[in-house]
């Protein structure tokens, strides 16, 4: 689908629900709270459907909107934007039905995804979902952007980029976060935010982890457990082990990183979170969709069934192909 077709159900509508994927990352949920502001700075209604809350290193993003964390039941929509989620199976509980949501219109960037949605933008080469939003927003002419989208927009763009280091930086993406800043993006904050002002105990969960970390493959993959006993020996939440996974990645000669993640029950869902990253020349979102995940080839996830030791000798198998190419 084209930018101008989507911009059409915006212009043609009053009534929106944004919703970013279960326990949103900063692209999900800053490209959200971007798109909630641009849509009210033309004069719409949109609701932020969050029903989780935000995890705790993201409440400063979270500020900068009113988030719903339910609907109301008769609560109709005229289209329903889902952002940063490559698979149906990623929405959060509580979606309304598809006779009160209208259209359902995805934007996302992740090269590995199921189709799915009535109305679909995707764009594996931009460096995050914010970059849709933006471009949502140019074609709408809404410039300049709001100040209260600049921030939320630059935090997705900054942690989907490693703070402007991955491989998916680009000249453009450089001149988007400079777009931002003159916005109004608070560069700091988001900074401080995302990569430092850590709880102590998410630094005694790195010490653990680095600990335990084990090397195969001749030292080309690197394997870090996040088991339940873990984190409560560190007194680690949940939310503290997103962006660990890259700790295995810094070593020297290894090709691929995976962090298994003991995940806490829900509803019978998956047993465990497998996170992968690559050193840019492997291709992890293969990997990812074995377990019926997805991703970027140098950055891709996925929930699988088993338990985390089943989940790691799956994955051996499942790499052993990748590491032999």
């Amino acid at each position: 689908m084209s930018l101008a077709e989507v911009a059409r159900l915006v212009r043609e509508g009053e009534d929106f629900l944004v919703v970013p994927h279960r326990r949103p990352d900063a692209d999900a949920l800053g490209s959200s709270l971007g798109l909630a502001s641009i849509l009210r700075a033309l004069g719409k209604r949109a609701t932020l459907f969050v029903p989780s809350g935000p995890p705790r290193s993201l409440t400063f993003l979270a500020q900068a909107g009113h988030l719903a964390h339910e609907l109301a039941p008769d609560a109709r929509f005229d289209a329903t934007f889902v952002l940063d989620t490559a698979s149906p199976e990623l929405l959060p509980d509580g979606m309304p039905g598809a006779d009160r949501r209208g259209a359902l219109v995805v934007l996302d960037h992740h090269a590995t995804h199921t189709d799915f949605g009535d109305l679909a933008l995707r764009d594996p080469a931009a460096s995050a979902t914010a970059v849709l939003v933006v471009r949502l927003a140019r074609e709408l002419d809404v410039h300049p952007l709001p100040r209260d989208a600049a921030t939320p927009l630059y935090a997705a763009l900054a942690a989907d980029t490693g703070g402007f280091r991955y491989l998916g930086t680009s000249a453009a993406t450089m001149r988007l976060g400079a777009e931002l800043l003159d916005a109004g993006a608070d560069a700091w904050t988001v900074s401080r935010h995302l990569f430092e002002d850590w709880p102590l105990g998410r630094l005694r969960l790195l010490g653990a982890l680095v600990e335990g970390l084990s090397l195969e493959f001749d030292g080309r993959l690197a394997i870090l457990r996040v088991s339940r006993e873990l984190m409560r020996a560190t007194g680690a939440a949940d939310d503290m082990v997103d962006g660990l996974v890259n700790y295995g990645r810094m070593l020297h000669g290894v090709e691929v990183s995976a962090l298994f993640w003991e995940w806490p029950a829900e509803e019978g869902r998956a047993a465990t979170k497998l996170s992968l990253r690559s050193n840019g020349h492997l291709d992890v979102s293969q990997v990812a969709l074995a377990f019926g995940g997805g991703g970027h080839p140098a950055a891709a996830g996925a929930l699988s069934t088993l338990s985390l030791e089943a989940t790691v000798e799956r994955l051996r198998a499942e790499v052993l192909p990748l590491l032999s190419r």
